[in-house]
């Protein structure tokens, strides 16, 4: 059996990924309790991994819970609070507990009220803790969010002024402090930046290489504050906490205090083909990663963030990805993106930094294909 890890850390959810490959078709075990709380962008890396198990796949999509979820009303309604149980018990046929199936519909039905704070706008009902996640679930009857969707349909995706006053409301729920610490110009291509990404999911992230709809799929938009402090470091991986460890020896030097500092974590996913995939199918017909090398993959994924962060959708046509990243670099931001057999990272604190030119964040090893792609922007409360 699949076991998915408690400490839900991203070289433990590519070990996983990495299990899922050998064994797709074994059910997969999850706590109900989740380490870190989604933090560092492990929330929406776990949903790229549950997603990847289901489409790979092809016996009955079994979920193992332990024994309190059936017995226990409190457990069942805080795991289907999270983003991870969301998509386990989204993205599975059967829900197991002490040996018996509980009825995968009663499950969803836990998740209901989380989907109608979204579709509602109730943002600090959405999930559990200081986050705001906005998901769109293939199928749903609330699948076109009104906080996304201008219409109820593919390709209704709202402008960017709807975005940005979108995503000062998800920062203002996070905290005053929050919103008060990002100004009017860097919030334009803040806001820009991620209209362009949800562009992109809404376009490529339910269909299928052939163009056929997923029968299950998810894709949106979430906001996480966490707290970091100096021993809580230790759970990112290591470019993760090379960065949070520079903030909080920054932050110390002006303040005179170490203690702690507050993360803001900004995520856009999808769990369609990905990034080169779906390129290169268009421009080579390329249906499998085996028909690419890496290094094709990675010159497809600059090509695809370019393309897409400085789309002519954009009102900053021409110079939409340069002036995102001078945003991000005046909010000392840090980025990752995990898509195919790529984890990718940019540290904009770094002042030689004027493009995009990401980092692999594990060099030398060798990564399991995931389902779609995932993008999370980090900045600190100043």
């Amino acid at each position: 059996m699949l076991k998915f890890p408690a400490e839900v850390l991203s070289e433990s959810l590519e070990n996983l990924l990495d299990d899922i490959k050998l064994h797709p078709d074994e059910a997969l075990m999850m706590p109900t309790r989740l380490n870190y709380g989604g933090a560092y962008g492990s929330a929406i890396h776990a949903l790229q991994v549950i997603a990847t198990w289901s489409q790979c796949s092809t016996a009955r999509k079994i979920i193992s819970l332990p024994v309190t979820y059936s017995v226990n009303n409190e457990v069942r309604t805080r795991f289907a609070s999270t983003l991870p149980g969301m998509a386990g018990l989204y993205f599975s046929d059967v829900i197991r507990s002490a040996e018996e199936e509980v009825a995968r519909y009663s499950s969803l039905e836990l998740v209901a009220p989380r989907v109608k704070a979204m579709q509602e706008r109730s943002f600090g009902n959405t999930v559990e803790g200081a986050a705001v996640a906005l998901c769109c679930f293939a199928g749903a009857k609330n699948e076109y969010l009104n906080a996304l969707y201008g219409e109820a349909k593919p390709g209704g995706v709202r402008d960017h002024s709807d975005f940005r006053l979108l995503i000062s409301r998800m920062l203002d729920q996070l905290g005053a402090r929050v919103s008060n610490s990002i100004g009017p110009t860097q919030l334009d291509y803040l806001s820009g930046l991620i209209y362009q990404l949800f562009h992109n999911a809404d376009e490529h992230g339910a269909y299928d290489l052939n163009g056929n709809r997923y029968g299950t799929s998810m894709r949106g938009v979430t906001a996480r504050l966490t707290v970091v402090e100096r021993e809580g470091v230790q759970g990112a991986d290591k470019p993760l906490q090379a960065y949070l460890t520079k903030l909080l020896l920054t932050d110390a030097a002006l303040t005179g205090t170490d203690d702690r500092i507050s993360l803001v974590e900004i995520s856009v996913f999808d769990t369609g083909p990905g990034l080169a995939l779906r390129w290169l199918s268009g421009e080579k017909n390329v249906k499998s990663y085996q028909d690419i090398s890496l290094q094709e993959e990675e010159r497809a994924v600059q090509t695809c963030f370019e393309k897409h962060a400085s789309t002519k959708a954009s009102q900053y046509v021409g110079q939409g990805l340069s002036m995102a990243l001078w945003a991000m670099k005046r909010l000392d931001a840090f980025m990752t993106l995990r898509t195919g057999r790529l984890s990718l990272y940019q540290d904009l604190t770094i002042k030689e930094t004027i493009d995009f030119k990401p980092v692999n964040r594990y060099p030398g090893r060798e990564l399991s294909p995931i389902a779609g792609t995932g993008y999370t922007i980090y900045f600190m409360v100043k």
